[in-house]
């Protein structure tokens, strides 16, 4: 690790990811009502946009009242008159195929380490039908109404939620803290119900949302990284995410700008039920296994360790050779150097769910994908350049 480098992980470790706030897009973001977000590097135009995040982007216009039927939903988004970018470039990440529009309510994470640093993710559908997994139907609606009419307000209310401690606790039983979050959630649960008095319409949905840490634990590990962006030359990994079609990276020495992105293939793994055409690596999830999790701690997590077989071995062995520090607070190497993987280090995977690439059928199967190994020469490329370009460190608040 170069210098640069080094001074961005000094960052990072002094980072302390604090869930602070619940609030809309609209309000904390100033996300207007014409735009959504989506997970991963831009698409080039319209017609790139793949069938999941179409179909989530139709159900979202539905929740909005903007559209009165999908059709007319998917014709505005085609048109352009309903605009799709994305989340990362607003500090926000979502999870799979969701999309993320003005009414939603957010998680609010913040470093309480001193930088400044602020990310943001929508909440949690819980299981059944659900926005991230790319379908459109009225029961996706009615869970959105749900979630950001009744959910949302009420976690408006709980006060701050110390996320560092539930993950050192999760992975100490068996939680990797991205395939496999049950431990963690049902920790991050017990004190919200707790907080909430414990009956009621919220506190049901939320001790049957199975991976509601997942989202705020997203948050985090984005707030994380971008306490350690903006440092010239320096070529950690501060963004990571597929759209369903391309996979893309930023490091902290891109200064926040641009992406550096390549076709990707589909998460590899488990099917559930019968096999079923798999839509490319698609979430900004990704930002948790770039970060050390996720792929490349399933040491941690035996269960899903097994269920993943040698492709679990193969990210294991990773990781010892991709994270360049140890954590103060996890124990564990954490940190992605682009620069290992130029210098003859392993691809670095992500554990992510499958979905059906037509958009009909959700979640088809899990399992882990590997980053487009062009995406590093072209970021570290980039990296060089505007290194040579005399850019001014970004500035860190702690100093």
């Amino acid at each position: 690790m170069n210098d640069a480098t080094a001074r961005a992980v000094e960052r990072m470790l002094a980072a302390d990811p604090m869930w602070t706030e619940t609030g809309t897009a609209g309000e904390r973001i100033g996300l207007d009502r014409h735009t959504l977000l989506h997970a991963g590097p831009p698409f080039a135009d319209p017609a790139e946009i793949c069938p999941p995040i179409l179909n989530a982007a139709a159900a979202t216009l539905l929740f909005e009242g903007m559209a009165d039927s999908v059709e007319e939903a998917r014709a505005l988004v085609r048109s352009g008159a309903v605009t799709l970018r994305p989340a990362q470039d607003f500090g926000m990440v979502t999870p799979l195929a969701a999309v993320v529009s003005r009414s939603m309510w957010l998680h609010v994470v913040e470093d309480a380490g001193g930088s400044g640093a602020r990310a943001y993710s929508p909440l949690n559908e819980g299981g059944g039908p659900a926005l991230r997994f790319g379908i459109v139907s009225g029961a996706v609606v009615e869970r959105l109404r749900l979630l950001h009419g009744a959910v949302g307000p009420a976690l408006a209310g709980i006060g701050s939620v110390e996320l560092r401690g539930i993950a050192c606790e999760a992975m100490e039983q068996g939680d990797e803290l991205h395939g496999r979050v049950g431990v963690a959630s049902a920790l991050l649960t017990e004190t919200l119900v707790s907080r909430l008095g414990g009956t009621g319409e919220v506190c049901a949905f939320l001790k049957e949302a199975g991976q509601f840490f997942l989202n705020p634990w997203m948050a985090a590990c984005k707030a994380v990284m971008l306490a350690a962006d903006g440092v010239p030359g320096a070529a950690l990994v501060t963004a990571a995410g597929g759209n369903g079609v391309r996979f893309g990276l930023r490091l902290s020495g891109m200064m926040g700008e641009g992406w550096a992105s390549a076709p990707v293939a589909a998460p590899q793994g488990p099917d559930i039920g019968a096999p079923r055409p798999r839509l490319p690596a698609i979430g900004d999830s990704a930002v948790i296994d770039a970060l050390g999790f996720g792929a490349l701690a399933l040491d941690a997590a035996p269960l899903l360790r097994a269920e993943l077989g040698a492709a679990a071995e193969t990210a294991i062995a990773a990781a010892d050779r991709l994270l360049c520090a140890d954590h103060p607070v996890h124990g564990r190497r954490v940190g992605l150097d682009a620069r290992a993987v130029l210098l003859g280090g392993p691809v670095p995977p992500v554990c992510l769910a499958a979905l059906h690439a037509a958009g009909e059928d959700g979640i088809v199967g899990r399992g882990l994908a590997w980053h487009p190994p062009s995406c590093y020469a072209e970021a570290v490329a980039a990296v060089d350049a505007r290194s040579r370009a005399g850019f001014p460190d970004a500035p860190d608040r702690r100093a």
